[in-house]
């Protein structure tokens, strides 16, 4: 009888060495630490160590940071997000219990931890900060280091519980991205549908078009696009799945037929959960990404009518009224739904479901 344990996180923190340089200070250098409730003792051991481990590197090879450290049990990734602020993971190598002559032997497989797949995760966790909160510099520059401890206990004690470092894979290293291939006609309707709502609504900087966890048509940079559909195919669609399935409208709807111009099937993921209540504007998250190397801060505005997505990246400088919500209902609504409609013809009719997506990188 023998049994295999799985990939498991031991430890994922963030620190800063310039941060309590004198001795009795370690304790300032940790801006965030998970577990949380392992004591002060242990979380500056960890990092006093990693932080030895870097600078013992940086004499062999000082222009390539050490990026992970191999023991027998665990697996230590290393990565320099910012100038001097390092986001350090430690991961359990998975291994295979055995009873022989009534001693329990276990026997590690550090093969099953790959650093490239595994640094990735790193990275992605990184970047979903950065899209969500910022640099970690510019919230520095807007606030102070309170501020920056609360906002990544706030972020990163939500986001590790939704990391699933068994399932991770080579797929993680490359963020590719499921593209609809859709004939000509229908791929410059949405052109043309995206261009009348930037040209309506000039607060919208940016859009997506999606159609289930599709990408269709994107303004954003490459980088920036990446992040944001990993954060809509993993946390946004798989949650609005089971509504939508109660909520399903007549089959005849996604058999192509006509749709009237005014009722349609749209509404708001992000923002006003019911427009016949002016009192409740919903929740609406900040983004910041990247226009040419100056960070842009905007409201993402969701908008979902049957299986197709429209991603509103809105100026923040001020929240949106109520009123050029329902003006976005009703532009958007009864053409989003017509659109769906007719993708959903198209999809359905392909003969092989190979066709249906490609995977590669995200291209403007």
């Amino acid at each position: 009888m023998s049994s295999r344990s799985s990939i498991s996180l031991l430890n994922f923190f963030i620190y800063n060495p310039d941060y309590g340089p004198r001795e009795g200070e370690e304790h300032k250098k940790i801006l965030f630490y998970h577990p949380e409730k392992e004591n002060i003792d242990t979380k500056i051991k960890n990092v006093g160590l990693s932080e030895a481990v870097v600078k013992f590197t940086q004499t062999f090879l000082p222009s390539k940071p050490c990026e992970a450290l191999h023991t027998q049990k665990y697996r230590q990734l290393f990565l320099n997000v910012e100038k001097n602020f390092w986001m350090v993971m430690t991961v359990v190598v998975p291994f295979t219990e055995k009873l022989e002559d009534g001693k329990t032997l276990r026997e590690y497989h550090p093969e099953d931890v790959q650093d490239s797949v595994y640094q990735a995760v790193l990275m992605h966790a990184y970047k979903m900060f950065k899209l969500f909160m910022g640099t970690i510099q510019g919230i520095l520059e807007r606030t102070n280091v309170e501020q920056l401890k609360h906002r990544l206990d706030h972020f990163f004690s939500r986001y590790i519980a939704t990391m699933r470092l068994n399932h991770s894979d080579i797929l993680d290293v490359h963020a590719g991205i499921q593209f609809l291939p859709l004939d000509k006609n229908t791929y410059l309707r949405i052109q043309c549908f995206i261009n009348l709502i930037e040209a309506n609504f000039s607060r919208i900087k940016h859009t997506a078009f999606l159609y289930n966890d599709h990408l269709v048509w994107s303004g954003l940079e490459q980088d920036d696009m990446r992040v944001l559909y990993r954060y809509l195919s993993t946390n946004q669609f798989p949650t609005t799945l089971d509504t939508e399935l109660k909520e399903a409208p007549p089959s005849k709807v996604f058999l192509g037929q006509t749709v009237s111009s005014t009722s349609h099937y749209g509404k708001y993921v992000t923002g006003p959960p019911d427009l016949s209540d002016e009192t409740n504007i919903g929740r609406i998250p900040k983004i910041y990404v990247n226009t040419n190397s100056e960070t842009e801060e905007l409201h993402l505005v969701i908008y979902r009518a049957l299986s197709a997505t429209v991603c509103l990246m809105v100026e923040a400088s001020t929240l949106p009224s109520f009123n050029w919500f329902k003006e976005i209902d009703n532009f958007i609504g009864p053409q989003l739904t017509k659109l769906a409609s007719d993708i959903s013809e198209q999809h359905a009719s392909r003969k092989s479901p190979s066709r249906n997506f490609s995977l590669t990188p995200v291209r403007r």
